[in-house]
């Protein structure tokens, strides 16, 4: 086994090595044995209930021709008499886009689904359920809401890996990650619940299954309550964050299980995907991530203030395949916003190869979105909304991460380590500030690992923002660049059995 890289084999990476992406073919709808998780424990997140909201209407007595006219009927009809309850019972029902409106539960009772119809040309607002401008509305039961993601992807190129790599190398990880995602065919509807400019939701006791894209969307929202869901994703679609929070404040996200293939939980909060202002105030707590890239993150997609935010005793991990989850904790400023004021603790994580990457950027995506390059999604032109473009420089190095507090983190099986990393670009140079990081427990994969004696590691100012893009770095505890004010406290790392890193790596640090 070839366990050290020469200067050839470093030089080609470096001039000639891209990421895999396929992006021609037919949708590939059958599912590979590991696609889903094994472990799924249902008893413990989800209840029996009878709805509690009065009156409740039975969709199947509404008018309609199909079954999602019906639903619809049914809560326009609830709504415009005072709310209530739209019940979904005694089976499953194909629907494209369900609107939900102010003073409506929808009440999928246990054993009965809403499932997305494969017609991705008859979906509104890219999402099967779709709210905009209500209030006081409510997704519950017990039941399911049926995504059919693996109907809008394309094949992968291998299938799921289960033998873990005898080796660390986060090059080699990178590519066999990007051969088994199914990227997105052009007929991808959306998401399963996409939520904008509402107030007072309440999701519970609800089980999202099987996402073709963001699986819980929320936008410029207000008082939301997540609890007690289960979010059940094909991991190896591309793009199905579990719980997507955009430019949202006063949210809460307790008791939840997700299983997915993009980032578990993400806080956004860009100009160009509909954002109006700053986000604040969230907590999420006592959640069971399962992910392929990043459990918690904040970013990308971030140009307006992201601050006050609180994540505890959660377990992040990736279960039964291999490559690892890229990050436990990544919070990242690239696009113009400052993230700070950000308290995370009590975090168990297994199998996830960065444990926490802190990243400061200056990709500055808003100068390069237009009419021709951004995502539908991003420009709102499925809403009816003009294309929301900036000047160049409103966001250019205007990006800031300080005032990060992590403690209290264990962290099994790791392949990289901790990252916390400014930048200097075009002569500039800009520094993350205020970082306090105590009591980090870190043991790396008891395999050997491939040495890299690196003559420089770039500063990826500008290129998307991901721990593994940084490769193999010479240190296994600590990288630290262009940083200052970090305090460190009771910091340990058991490296791989073969390590010749160093212990830290400091460049630009106080």
């Amino acid at each position: 086994m070839k366990l050290k890289r020469t200067l050839k084999d470093k030089l080609k990476t470096f001039l000639f090595a891209k990421d895999i992406r396929v992006t021609e073919g037919e949708p590939f709808p059958q599912v590979y044995h590991g696609d889903f998780s094994s472990y799924f424990p249902k008893e413990e997140y989800i209840k029996a209930q009878t709805p509690d909201r009065l009156p409740v209407y039975d969709f199947r007595d509404f008018d309609g021709t199909d079954n999602c006219e019906k639903l619809n009927n049914a809560i326009d009809y609830c709504s415009e008499n005072g709310g209530g309850t739209v019940l979904v019972k005694g089976g499953s029902y194909t629907v494209n886009t369900v609107i939900l409106k102010s003073g409506v539960t929808l009440f999928i009772e246990g054993g009965s689904a809403l499932v997305a119809s494969h017609e991705s040309e008859k979906y509104e607002r890219e999402a099967m359920i779709f709210a905009d401008g209500a209030s006081n509305i409510e997704i519950t039961g017990s039941g399911k809401i049926c995504g059919e993601g693996n109907f809008f992807g394309l094949k992968p190129i291998e299938k799921p890996l289960f033998d873990d790599l005898p080796y660390i190398d986060m090059i080699r990880i990178r590519q066999e990650y990007r051969k088994r995602i199914r990227f997105a065919h052009m007929s991808k509807y959306g998401s399963i619940a996409n939520l904008n400019n509402c107030e007072n939701i309440n999701i519970h006791n609800i089980i999202f299954e099987n996402s073709a894209s963001w699986t819980v969307h929320i936008q410029n929202c207000n008082n939301v309550k997540i609890k007690d869901i289960m979010i059940n994703n094909n991991r190896h679609v591309a793009n199905t964050d579990g719980l997507d929070i955009n430019s949202t404040s006063n949210l809460s996200a307790e008791h939840c299980f997700i299983s997915t293939a993009d980032d578990g939980i993400c806080l956004k909060n860009a100009v160009y995907t509909g954002s109006k202002g700053e986000m604040k105030n969230i907590k999420i707590s006592d959640c069971e991530v399962i992910s392929c890239t990043n459990s918690f993150k904040i970013g990308t997609e971030t140009t307006y203030d992201i601050h006050g935010v609180e994540v505890e005793n959660c377990k992040f991990y990736l279960n039964d395949i291999y490559p690892q989850g890229v990050c436990g904790i990544s919070l990242e400023a690239v696009d113009g916003s400052r993230v700070y004021d950000i308290k995370i603790k009590n975090i168990s994580m297994d199998r996830i190869s960065c444990p926490v990457f802190i990243r400061l950027g200056n990709r500055n995506r808003a100068a390069k979105v237009d009419e021709n390059t951004a995502r539908a999604t991003e420009l709102r032109v499925n809403e009816g909304l003009e294309p929301k473009l900036t000047p160049k420089k409103e966001f250019d190095f205007k990006s800031e991460l300080y005032n990060i507090e992590i403690e209290n983190i264990s962290a099994n099986s790791t392949e990289q380590p901790v990252i916390i990393s400014g930048y200097r670009d075009r002569g500039r140079t800009k520094r993350v500030k205020n970082i306090s990081l105590k009591n980090i427990d870190m043991r790396y994969r008891n395999v050997p690992e491939i040495t890299d004696r690196r003559l420089f590691i770039p500063e990826y100012a500008r290129d998307y923002p991901e721990s593994n893009r940084f490769r193999n770095l010479p240190v296994y505890k600590l990288f630290i660049r262009h940083a200052r004010g970090v305090r460190l406290e009771n910091i340990n790392c058991v490296p791989a059995p073969n390590s010749r890193r160093k212990e830290i790596y400091k460049k630009d640090v106080k």
